[in-house]
């Protein structure tokens, strides 16, 4: 069982923004394609190991970095399943 979280954003520049950002320190997150589950956002999300999740959240607020929602992310085998944890209301 693989367990991630996923940040969704609202623009295409925050999202590139944060994945420069990750990368510059050293943080384990890839910036992919929005999952087909999800339709919020820009089209881009920054997906990491749950382990990770709350560090990379604390990082992006710190860097003030706006994303739209962010999500639980589960597989097992070829099935995924995600849970919305915070979506922001603006």
């Amino acid at each position: 069982m693989i367990k991630e979280g996923l940040v969704v954003f609202y623009d295409t520049h925050d999202s590139i923004k944060a994945d420069n950002i990750c990368l510059s320190q050293n943080v384990d997150a890839d910036l992919v394609p929005v999952h087909p589950d999800i339709s919020l956002g820009c089209g881009f999300m920054l997906k990491t190991g749950w382990n990770n999740f709350s560090n990379l959240i604390k990082m992006l607020e710190n860097q003030n970095i706006r994303y739209r929602a962010l999500y639980y992310s589960k597989k097992t085998g070829m099935k995924r399943e995600i849970e919305l944890l915070y979506e922001d209301e603006k």
